[in-house]
């Protein structure tokens, strides 16, 4: 959200970003937050001192925080809010995604030794959701009708949920596909001619078994073994302290600005996970100039794949991830990439000037009257 705060502001509009205390206390440009409790969001109140033009909601189409979207509508008619990216709220995307989705979900949450408890107790909660489904249909009927517009990030998630509306008789034009933003300030292609080395880059918390490091390594493994002019870069924590390949090379936490340079100055970016909401990393490294590949269970995959030129999505097996990871080598090898192209489209879809005008343009198409 801060980024879209940002984005506001460059486009010369007043605009405030809303959290609870326990975030940061300033955004990215160093100006204070408005910080505020659960109790006061519920306000009519204290939205109406407000006095806002327009809110953007980041309630991801939760039943629970209806209070919430009742007291901001209280203040003004333009509300827009961000919903389940990936569109897993319920099933839609298909039982067996939404059962395992969900228990990795609860297994990377949970402390060490509660792990196995918490997958229990997740897969408890996804047959009581299947139990409940005629309620909890209708339940997010109900909050769907409130808010004039909703926005997924994914074409994918979109298509999803614009099916689930329909099913739940609320018009499904209510769901518009607008991107998250990225900080095109840092990731971004940084000038015509740059060299792109041979190399991979994977960025993730790699101790989270959302990441699926195994499939990550096994993958890496087969195709440098494959290609020894290639190496690999994986960034981030949870990582082995040796590395299972002396051309795959693990670099640990380190700052935006540095994963910016090495994606600036790589071909490709694979990524491994089960599930992703959006996967921010492959989005930045699409506006450094790298293609993206990964398995096809990710919304975003698809997406990304058809901005820079990519084949399509493989099934998430290393033989197969290996063989994607081949294919785009080749078309680096033939030429048939071209850095620059892929980080001007990459940047006219994520920047955060460009995502927060679209969703102004919405605030523009909502019935009511400015302040």
């Amino acid at each position: 959200m801060a980024l879209t705060v940002r984005g506001f502001r460059a486009l010369g509009h007043e605009a405030s970003l809303v959290c609870w205390p326990s975030t940061h206390r300033q955004d990215p440009q160093g100006r204070p937050v408005l910080l505020i409790s659960p109790e006061k969001a519920q306000s009519p109140g204290w939205w109406q001192q407000q006095k806002p033009d327009a809110v953007l909601l980041g309630l991801w189409t939760m039943p629970k925080y209806d209070p919430i979207r009742a007291a901001a509508l209280s203040a003004t008619p333009k509300v827009v809010e961000r919903c389940d990216s990936d569109g897993l709220r319920l099933p839609a995307c298909g039982h067996k995604m939404f059962f395992r989705n969900q228990i990795v979900a609860a297994w990377d949450r949970a402390k060490p030794g509660q792990k196995v408890l918490a997958a229990l107790r997740a897969a408890g909660k996804c047959v009581a959701t299947e139990a409940a489904s005629p309620w909890l249909r209708r339940r997010l009927a109900q909050t769907l009708q409130k808010v004039p517009f909703f926005l997924a990030e994914t074409p994918l998630a979109t298509e999803r949920l614009r099916s689930l509306a329909e099913t739940l008789l609320v018009d499904p034009k209510r769901f518009c596909q607008i991107p998250h933003p990225i900080d095109t300030d840092i990731f971004r292609w940084p000038t015509p001619g740059s060299p792109k080395h041979r190399r991979i880059v994977s960025v993730g918390r790699w101790e989270a078994r959302q990441k699926d490091w195994p499939l990550l390594r096994s993958t890496l493994q087969i195709f440098l073994d494959q290609h020894p002019d290639y190496e690999a870069m994986v960034f981030g924590s949870g990582t082995p302290s040796a590395s299972p390949h002396r051309r795959l090379l693990l670099a640990g936490l380190a700052s935006p600005e540095k994963i910016a340079e090495c994606l600036q100055g790589s071909q490709i970016l694979f990524f491994s996970s089960r599930y992703e909401s959006f996967l921010l990393a492959g989005a930045e490294a699409l506006c450094s100039g790298c293609s993206v590949v990964g398995p096809q269970e990710v919304v975003s995959s698809g997406y990304f794949a058809s901005l820079c030129g990519g084949d399509p999505p493989s099934r998430r097996r290393p033989m197969d991830l290996a063989h994607a990871l081949h294919l785009e080598s080749r078309q680096w090898l033939e030429s048939s990439r071209d850095p620059l192209t892929i980080a001007s489209r990459a940047a006219g879809e994520f920047s955060y000037a460009r995502v927060a005008k679209s969703i102004v343009s919405l605030f523009q198409a909502i019935e009511g009257s400015p302040r």
